[in-house]
């Protein structure tokens, strides 16, 4: 048994080298290249690891790869005391730049599977990544969450004022698995087993911060608006409920909405309707607003904004725009919007936007006002939302 330092040393090298291992001296030598080891005996890693400027490791940190594996951490993370990250059998594990992983982290990568996180990632509380999972920029994982085969959408880190931009984020405890969770969203978990799962705005949790992207804009509904319309549909059900009659449950089915996007599709195609999607600064589907009953030069307008999206001007710049369009891509005269008497900030939003009460008309089954809106006759002002010219 070794006796002195010397001997202590060149056994613990022989032990690291022999199982692909750097010594501790080689950890050391790391700081050349900005790496800061702030314990080499306790920190492990393999010499297949690919490992960036910059970056700082804590007593404890663990970074295995075998030779069938790969392993990548780009510059400027932090890996807190107990971060342990494999690859073997095949797995590939790869980290971007500026990232954060709190004490207990655990990413692990097996046979055929790929885990892929981005730049200025935070996994914090003792999260852990198994499984083929995608962590976007800006993405989170925040506590005692196991998650498995994931896909965080990317957007701008936690620090960032607006909570739209901010990339996806699981929270809490409990098993993820297969969740995927779209920019500016999160899911909140206490301790159950979560898959794929309706997720939240994280702007519900910070209704005052401010937005920072670009103004809200309208697209064509297209076969592609699938998905993200049935999800903000979902997320908005009770919400909308309060103010119309729910659409019933075949509806928020994968099948039961596929086969109605497909008929509103059809409708658009031959004329009848134009529908839109309104989509925030960041891409997401925020609200609607359709142009149904098209016929001698006229047409009903109908809307609806996410409730976390209220309150912020969104359905009013829609309005507007969707009226622009009526005129000079749809070539209509005038239209018409039907509110219920009692509905005093839609009353309030069409006489804004040029809208006079005309009569009265059930709406919903409750006594509604009708609004009647002309429009000027303009030129064609070039391709309408999502579509090209010559289209």
């Amino acid at each position: 048994m070794a006796t002195d330092d010397g001997s202590v040393h060149a056994h613990l090298d022989r032990l690291r080298r022999e199982r692909g291992l750097l010594t501790p001296t080689e950890l050391l030598e790391l700081a050349e290249y900005g790496v800061a080891v702030l314990d080499p005996f306790s920190v492990i890693v393999s010499r297949r690891v690919k490992l960036g400027p910059d970056n700082v490791l804590y007593p404890g940190v663990v970074i295995e790869c075998d030779e069938r594996s790969r392993c990548a951490v780009g510059p400027g993370n932090v890996l807190h005391g107990g971060t342990r990250i494999t690859a073997v059998d095949g797995g590939s594990v790869t980290i971007g730049a500026r990232s954060e992983f709190g004490g207990g982290t655990r990413i692990s990568a097996g046979a055929h599977e790929s885990i892929e996180i981005g730049d200025e990632v935070r996994l914090m509380g003792g999260a852990s990544v198994t499984g083929d999972s995608l962590l976007g920029d800006g993405s989170q994982i925040l506590g005692g969450i196991s998650a498995h085969s994931v896909e965080l959408a990317a957007g701008r880190p936690h620090g960032y004022p607006d909570p739209d931009g901010r990339g996806g984020v699981i929270e809490g405890y409990g098993r993820a698995t297969g969740a995927v969770v779209p920019t500016g969203d999160q899911i909140f978990n206490i301790g159950y087993e979560i898959g794929h799962t309706t997720t939240d705005r994280q702007r519900s949790y910070h209704p005052e911060a401010p937005r920072l992207g670009p103004g809200p804009t309208l697209e064509r509904l297209t076969a592609e608006h699938a998905g993200a319309v049935l999800a903000f549909e979902q997320e908005n059900r009770d919400f909308f409920a309060d103010s119309v009659p729910d659409r019933g449950d075949e509806y928020f089915t994968p099948d039961g909405f596929a086969e109605r996007h497909r008929a509103l599709l059809a409708e658009q195609a031959e004329g009848r309707c134009h529908f839109h999607v309104v989509l925030n600064g960041y891409g997401r589907v925020i609200g609607r607003v359709n142009l149904v009953d098209v016929a001698d030069g006229g047409a009903e307008l109908g809307y609806r904004v996410a409730e976390a999206d209220t309150r912020q001007g969104v359905a009013r710049v829609a309005v507007e725009q969707v009226c622009r369009l009526a005129a000079t891509r749809y070539g209509l005269t005038s239209l018409t919007a039907v509110t219920a008497e009692d509905n005093e900030a839609s009353r309030a939003l069409l006489a804004r936007t040029g809208f006079i009460a005309t009569g009265r008309r059930s709406a919903g089954g409750e006594p509604g006002l009708v609004h009647r809106r002309m429009l000027r006759a303009a030129r064609f002002e070039g391709p309408g939302p999502g579509e090209s010219r010559g289209a």
